[in-house]
């Protein structure tokens, strides 16, 4: 019976540090996101998965120290709160941030859809787009029509002679020098728009954080489980005893009865 509330107190605790790694990576990243907006100015800006970041983070970090605490210490009745506390963070994660994982895409993707013409776009978002244009080789998120006639150099691309399946499309676009002189420019750009390969690579992000999350849930419930065990053992085990005693007096009783005589 020792060794087993040993091993427990002992899973316990590891529980409690993974979940400490995860509450630190949720802090870390939340950090790391304000950092980059006060550096850019840019608290306007911040998502609502960051916001989710910010508040569970410092939360999970605090209650998993004290999970590892009182199982380390055999605080039973800290562990039946730690317990009741992470039950109400685990209720609170299911509630808001499953949603919202589903729901930020669509923010993401009305965002992009009110910036045409790019050229008028937010700095931040041109920013983003022309690395993604580098990157994936794109331009524009429907066509380069959406840059109008001020393309970027992120959509430029090499024309390959003698290919018939060349990534890139002559485009002619004017240059207005002053209000009475206009000229005609031949550029090539990439063909594919990067609409689809945006969402492609958001649907990816769902998937990963709601792998996150997942795991994230799961050893919340391990670590409501086994504080739950090592916190209400004392009754259990004044429950079992009790059971045990009244077993045994009755086995005596039954014993000590007299017997009918031949």
């Amino acid at each position: 019976m020792a060794g087993g509330r040993i091993y427990v107190r002992g899973l316990c605790i590891t529980v409690n540090v993974l979940l400490l790694i995860f509450g630190g990576f949720l802090l870390i990243v939340s950090l790391a996101y304000s950092l980059k907006q006060t550096i850019e100015l840019e608290q306007r800006d911040a998502s609502l998965g960051v916001l989710v970041f910010n508040a569970f983070g410092p939360l999970t970090v605090l209650l998993s120290i004290v999970g590892v605490y009182a199982a380390y210490k055999d605080r039973k009745w800290v562990l039946i709160l730690y317990a009741g506390c992470l039950t109400v963070e685990w209720i609170a994660l299911i509630i808001i941030a499953v949603p919202l994982i589903h729901v930020q895409p669509k923010i993401l993707e009305d965002r992009f859809e009110n910036v045409v013409p790019l050229y008028n776009a937010d700095a931040n978002i041109q920013r983003e787009l022309n690395k993604l244009q580098a990157w994936d080789q794109c331009c524009g998120l429907q066509g380069y029509s959406d840059w109008e006639d001020q393309i970027p150099e992120s959509c430029l691309c090499v024309q390959q002679t003698n290919s018939s399946d060349s990534p890139c499309q002559a485009v002619e676009i004017y240059i207005l020098h002053n209000e009475t002189r206009r000229e005609t420019q031949e550029l090539h750009v990439h063909t594919k728009p990067c609409g689809p390969i945006l969402k492609t690579h958001m649907d990816f992000l769902i998937q990963v954080m709601i792998g996150l999350i997942s795991a994230f849930a799961t050893i919340m419930i391990a670590a409501i489980v086994l504080s739950l065990v090592l916190g209400l053992e004392k009754m259990w085990s004044s429950s079992s005893g009790e059971a045990t005693l009244n077993d045994s007096s009755e086995r005596v009783k039954h014993q000590l009865s007299p017997q009918a005589l031949p």
